[in-house]
């Protein structure tokens, strides 16, 4: 609590008067104490009497000193003409085909307007280009009930266009439907399959000018995907050969023969069950060439019954085709004998309904330079023996 100094004696003037001007310091920081008004406590003293008609003037009194300072809200300006009609109506009763005349302001002549949009609440009346005389409005107690209905946007020549009518429910289905592909019958998307992935020729690995289709429909979705692929690869015939062309990284020396690896990587890409799905192959086997296999020397090591990469084809074929029909051809330098047991023995884990020796080239028999297949007789006989089936799959 500040202490105070002792108050000095009071001076005496006419002009202040006579009362205490004393200043009171305060002892910490030295600085005067201004002697202001205390407020007014919260408490009423209970000693006080308040009689009912103070307390009624007072609270008239608070009253004036809380008013708002909100502006107050301006007068609503008199009512219209149109709307004295309108309460007139309904007070009256009057018939529905009553009309109602909407009468022009005072100092406004009917002239032909341009398009004009007038507003009555919740009615809106378009008023065409070049109309001319007084606006009528027949009100039915219906109209309350309807939903709003849009003003009707006229064109720049004047004329309404014609409302356009939203289809139905049932119309949009019978519009919406079409019939895809795969609402067609099955005899149909076959033949749709056959057109897109069947040739006329055989699919030649050695010289492959035959390969201008696309698979790419297959991937449409899976049941295409079923669908096609068995006529893919059932309908067609692959013919694999020797292809004598060379391959190589560009770093080596010298590059060597392609051979059967082409029939191998695209068996191998096509999996075991497509592999099954072939029915027809025509399988013509040569030796290697001596230029393109510079780094084997003996005409031994170029028989085609000692390729690895072609033992690996019939090992496949062997374990995972289902073939219908095969035709074979061996044009090699020397006939096929019984001591080329390595490659008889996969040969022979090849099976078919129909297994057939035929003349080189293949597809060219009748040709004057065609040639009979080299094998031994008794080879023939027991490749023919082997590797048809006594129970046939297909018809």
């Amino acid at each position: 609590m500040a202490e105070t100094r002792p108050s000095r004696p009071p001076a005496l003037s006419s002009e202040l008067g006579d009362s205490d001007f004393a200043i009171n310091y305060n002892s910490r920081t030295g600085r005067p104490i201004r002697n202001a008004r205390k407020a007014d406590s919260p408490f009423v003293d209970s000693a006080v009497a308040i009689s009912d008609e103070e307390s009624s003037d007072d609270e008239a009194v608070q009253a004036l000193a809380s008013r708002s300072r909100k502006r107050q809200r301006s007068p609503s300006p008199p009512l219209s003409d149109i709307d004295s009609d309108l309460e007139t109506l309904s007070a009256d009763g009057e018939s529905d085909h009553d009309a109602i005349e909407v009468r022009p302001r005072s100092g406004l002549v009917a002239t032909a307007t341009s398009g004009v949009q007038i507003t009555l609440k919740d009615i809106v009346i378009n008023v065409p280009p070049g109309h001319v005389g007084p606006i009528v409005l027949h009100l039915t107690p219906e109209m309350t009930a309807q939903p709003p209905v849009m003003p009707v946007k006229t064109a720049a020549n004047g004329k309404v266009p014609k409302e356009r009518k939203r289809p139905s429910k049932k119309q949009c289905h019978s519009t919406e439907k079409h019939a895809g592909f795969l609402d067609l019958p099955a005899e149909l998307r076959n033949e749709i399959y056959r057109l897109v992935f069947v040739g006329e020729g055989r699919l030649k690995f050695a010289n492959p000018t035959t390969f201008g289709r696309s698979a790419a429909f297959l991937r449409t979705c899976s049941q295409v995907h079923e669908e096609g692929r068995s006529i893919l690869y059932a309908e067609n015939d692959f013919y694999f050969a020797r292809r004598m062309s060379r391959y190589g990284s560009f770093w080596e020396d010298e590059w060597k023969e392609l051979g059967f690896r082409s029939v191998r990587k695209f068996l191998k890409i096509i999996g075991p069950m497509n592999t099954g799905l072939i029915r027809n192959v025509s399988l013509q086997l040569e030796d290697a060439i001596p230029c393109l296999n510079p780094d084997k020397m003996s005409h031994e090591d170029r028989r085609f019954v000692h390729d690895d990469t072609l033992m690996s084809i019939l090992r496949h074929l062997g374990d995972h085709g289902n073939l219908q029909k095969l035709m074979l051809n061996f044009h090699g330098r020397r006939r096929v004998e019984t001591t080329d047991e390595r490659f008889l023995t996969n040969l022979k884990r090849v099976k078919a309904d129909h297994v057939e020796f035929v003349k080189y080239p293949i597809g060219r028999g009748d040709s004057i330079y065609a040639s009979e297949s080299k094998q031994e007789e008794s080879v023939r006989k027991m490749l023919l023996k082997t590797m048809v089936r006594r129970e046939k799959l297909y018809d």
